[in-house]
């Protein structure tokens, strides 16, 4: 067993990484302490950036890896060491990491991930290492000890799905993600006043009163369009030449323009499969499918989620079913929840709007009154949650259930072996009307994810609990 170091390339790294947190150090410490003479500033800054780089020497060197036939071990770590082993056969994922600077290198940075992880960073990590150890690491952790590396000669893979421009497109001008931009930008109104000098924003508002309503509104129309063609360029470069590939039991992930992501999963290891679309995808015949993992992989951006296929058709079962076997190859029927139930939804929907917003009117007045507004939007909400919600038994080892949040419709399918814990909850009230809420608890990255079917027929609710209960 050799031990081996990092690319020479992750000194530079740990350099310039050193350096831009001890600059932003520095300049907070100068603008603390006037006092000093120029040649006085020079000389602290010399010594911090020294320090900087030498640190960043020492943790290069001291920071090790071994790959033995059973686990790879990391070390790391100058002050406090820290040693993580971890068997090939405890892990869950491999995330490769090739930002457009590492590529002429012929480099990567590698996480590899575990269900054991106590948090959302991966357990072990390798921030820059060649082409050939990663494709020994993809060996080892395939149990393929005697065949070439993956990276060298790729075998014939037996499915494939790849993005077109045409559904990247449609994928991209249909998300929603210009709101939580929208969100961010007001929150910058909020709060000029403490990053630009009153002067200016007294001399920009009393400008701003001579102008006409129709320049007004053509500002606000500006902004809504440079923030959807924000959205739009972050979903191009994410899902850039998007590729997924079934290779016996592994689904392999590719995507990204600046960053070339790579994420190496487990079919076996999957938890649940989750088809996601929103009102307008809907609308579209348009899905996005995602799988759910034990370990945290993936992008935070999609809630960790290992992204199958971002955008497909509506037939999506059929495009789906050849890479995980065990999902239907058509949509299944499900129990839906009665009328009575979806008017408790839309009824939960509005009251909860209903006290901030009266909170609002009290408070500020009149305008704070303009918050009504919101209660037609919480009567859709319900509205929309009760009439996706329902589920269904595909098969004695399936499940299926359906639910609607904030206009988006999510599709799990869950085996029954996956299912850690299931609940059924009934309030004092739903005693009376026969009603009861469903709870799934499924293993998630770290931690664990709920989902839930509300105001179900008791019958129904205690029918799939004994499903759920009794032997395979």
């Amino acid at each position: 067993m050799t031990t081996r170091h990092l690319h020479p390339l992750a000194l530079i790294l740990m350099v310039w990484k050193n350096l831009v947190n001890v600059v932003l150090l520095t300049l907070i410490m100068f603008g603390v302490i006037k006092e000093l003479d120029q040649w006085q500033y020079l000389t602290i800054l010399g010594i911090i950036v020294s320090l900087a780089i030498i640190l960043a020497v020492i943790s290069y060197w001291w920071f090790t890896y071994e790959l033995d036939d059973q686990a790879i071990t990391i070390h790391s770590g100058v002050i406090f060491r820290q040693q993580i082993h971890i068997p090939y056969d405890r892990i869950q994922t491999l995330q490769l990491k090739q930002w457009f600077y590492m590529k002429p290198f012929k480099v990567l940075a590698v996480s590899i991930e575990t269900a054991g992880q106590s948090n959302a960073k991966a357990e072990g990590q390798l921030p820059v290492v060649a082409n050939r150890v990663v494709g020994q690491l993809q060996k080892r952790v395939n149990g393929q000890l005697n065949k070439q590396s993956v990276l060298d000669t790729p075998a014939t893979p037996s499915t494939i799905y790849h993005i077109d421009w045409t559904d990247l497109n449609l994928y991209a001008l249909t998300s929603l993600g210009v709101f939580p931009l929208l969100v961010a930008l007001g929150w910058l109104y909020n709060n000029l006043d403490n990053i630009i000098p009153k002067r200016w924003l007294q001399s920009a508002f009393s400008q701003a009163e001579h102008l006409n309503i129709i320049f007004l509104i053509s500002v606000i129309l500006g902004i809504l369009i440079i923030g959807m063609l924000t959205s739009y360029l972050i979903i191009i470069q994410r899902y850039y030449h998007f590729q997924l590939t079934k290779q016996d039991n592994q689904l392999l992930a590719e995507k990204g323009f600046f960053q070339h992501n790579t994420i190496t999963a487990s079919i076996n290891r999957i938890q649940a499969v989750v088809i996601e679309q929103t009102i307008i995808r809907q609308w579209l015949k348009l899905a996005s499918v995602q799988v759910i993992l034990a370990s945290s992989a993936a992008d935070k951006e999609d809630q960790n989620n290992l992204v199958m296929m971002p955008v497909i058709s509506q037939r999506h079962y059929e495009q789906i079913q050849p890479f995980i076997q065990w999902l239907p190859s058509v949509e299944p029927t499900y129990v839906r929840i009665s009328n009575k139930a979806k008017g408790l939804l839309i009824r939960n929907a509005v009251v909860l709007t209903a006290i901030p917003v009266v909170a609002l009117g009290l408070f500020f007045r009149p305008w704070g009154w303009l918050g009504l507004l919101l209660l037609p939007i919480a009567v859709g909400l319900g509205a929309y949650a009760g009439h996706n919600m329902g589920i269904a038994i595909l098969s004695q080892h399936l499940l299926s259930t359906q639910d609607g949040h904030f206009f988006k419709r999510s599709t799990y399918l869950i085996p029954k072996r996956r299912i850690q814990a299931m609940t059924i909850a009934q309030s004092v009230w739903m005693k009376r009307t026969q009603l009861a809420h469903l709870r799934l608890q499924l293993r998630h990255g770290d931690s664990s994810r709920q989902v839930e079917v509300r105001y179900l027929p008791i019958q129904v609710a205690q029918s799939l609990y004994q499903w759920y209960i009794s032997p395979n």
